[in-house]
């Protein structure tokens, strides 16, 4: 008689923000048989970097009843809201980010038998045993852990480096890359000048927080277009889409039908709004030279009335501008060098070059989506192995439509997986909690069927948790 031998699945997440934490969540609210493992170096999991924010001045630029982090209960975070931050939280309550990262802290700690290991993972290595594929990952404390499934769920990176910055201004307190760290507000007098690359929601963020360490000097928006979100505010759904079915798929054509939409009476924010299901359908739909058209023209304009400030942010930023204590500027960055005041900015703008003084440089460009280049030696080595490739477009990671990693041999891995912003590189939106959400959600129903589906007389592999051999990586 053939004895039956179990060996119980191990599901490795790698990052310990909102993807990673949801994803964990939804894992184990489906029963999934297997060890889930959140590989992390930070003591706290479910912030990531937008909700692990120390102002309650960063609001979300998500109503509360939109911001649910369960699929199938819209007004999870609205009750959650009454019942511990805001008794008094409507609908349309735009909360503190921070208070929506204490929410989803709640929630992971539902999450029973998660493990957490607290640091950083390095390396996968692929292991093949009876034709299925699975991994070792290295760990940056010296440990390997054998997985049956990876998810990268590791959030956003460091922006990229901009043009015109040396290591020598680097060096110095003018100059600051990440606009997140508490050195970057250290040390400015209350009336220095400051000047944020980007006119964007991180440079929005910055400024709050400068207000409200308590500086009052004036502050300088630099970006190609000089252009700030747009606010929200209240409007009656549309029933339809503003962009038909059947609708070309060029970028024009959207375009037109969103135009058509609003002179037909649609309030702007009502139509864009109503993209809000299919904006990644539609998206998928384009050839990829629409896509780049797209990305060239287009792009800027979406995000300024896509991504759009709280009520009450919209209202200190009109204030900031009316009082000219928040200056827009448009051009491309040409240089920043160290001056007597801190440091002199140079753009290009239409009309040529300007120069200006600034006491201190924020960089608010945002995450880099180039992967190959944000000093991850965990991403280093799934690219020099093969093992995922840049998207179409040549930023984030290639995926298929349920996050499988797509290799340079052109195939889906079957137990490598992302969701979250990395999966930019094949959608237009993937940043926001409705869209992870839903794919932590999906791929927690995924790998629950693939391992209740999967061969139950593997014999066992090794330990679960082993010193790394010394020979690794020679």
């Amino acid at each position: 008689m053939t004895r039956r031998t179990t060996t119980r699945k191990t599901v490795a997440i790698i990052g310990g923000g909102v993807s990673g934490a949801l994803t964990a969540l939804h894992l184990t609210q489906q029963h999934v048989q297997a060890r889930i493992v959140v590989i992390d170096p930070r003591a706290e999991l479910g912030l990531g970097l937008a909700y692990s924010t120390p102002s309650l001045r960063h609001l979300l630029n998500v109503p509360a009843a939109k911001i649910s982090a369960l699929p199938d209960d819209p007004n999870h975070f609205l009750t959650w809201l009454r019942a511990n931050h805001d008794a008094s939280a409507t609908h349309e309550t735009f909360a503190p980010r921070a208070v929506f990262g204490r929410y989803i802290q709640t929630l992971f700690a539902e999450a029973k038998n998660v493990e957490h290991i607290q640091t950083s993972a390095i390396n996968l290595r692929l292991t093949e045993t009876s034709g299925i594929t699975a991994g070792i990952l290295d760990l940056q404390n010296g440990q390997e852990l054998p997985c049956d499934f990876a998810i990268l769920a590791t959030g956003n990176f460091d922006p990229a480096p901009l043009p015109g910055i040396n290591d020598q201004l680097r060096s110095t307190s003018a100059y600051h890359h990440n606009a997140w760290r508490p050195e970057t507000y250290a040390n400015l007098a209350p009336d220095a000048p400051v000047t944020l690359i980007g006119s964007g929601l991180t440079a929005v963020d910055v400024l709050l927080r400068l207000r409200e360490l308590g500086h009052r000097g004036a502050i300088t928006a630099v970006s190609r277009h000089g252009i700030l979100p747009n606010r929200h505010a209240g409007y009656t759904p549309l029933a339809d889409s503003a962009i038909p079915p059947g609708t070309p798929a060029t970028s024009i054509a959207y375009l037109r039908a969103l135009r058509t939409t609003i002179r037909n009476g649609a309030e702007w924010r009502a139509a864009i709004d109503s993209l809000r299901a299919s904006t990644n359908d539609l998206w998928l739909a384009l050839p990829l030279a629409e896509q780049k058209r797209f990305r060239r023209h287009l792009q800027h304009r979406w995000d300024v009335v896509r991504h759009r400030m709280a009520p009450p942010i919209a209202d200190t930023i009109d204030r900031e501008l009316a009082n000219h204590t928040l200056i827009l500027r448009a051009g491309n960055l040409s240089s920043v060098e160290i001056a007597s005041e801190g440091a002199a900015v140079t753009i290009l703008t239409p009309h040529g070059p300007e120069t200006f003084n600034s006491a201190r440089v924020i960089n608010c460009t945002g995450p880099s989506m180039n992967y190959k280049r944000v000093n991850s030696p965990l991403f280093n080595s799934l690219f020099e192995q093969g093992l995922v490739t840049q998207g179409p477009l040549g930023s984030g990671f290639n995926t298929t439509h349920d996050g499988a990693m797509i290799g340079r041999d052109g195939n889906a891995s079957t137990m490598l997986f992302t969701l979250g912003p990395t999966r930019l590189g094949t959608l237009l939106e993937s940043i926001a909690v409705p869209e992870i959400r839903q794919q932590s959600n999906e791929l927690a129903t995924l790998l629950s069927k693939r391992i209740a589906a999967s061969e139950k007389y593997l014999q066992p592999r090794m330990p679960l948790i082993a010193p790394r051999s010394p020979m690794v990586g020679l």
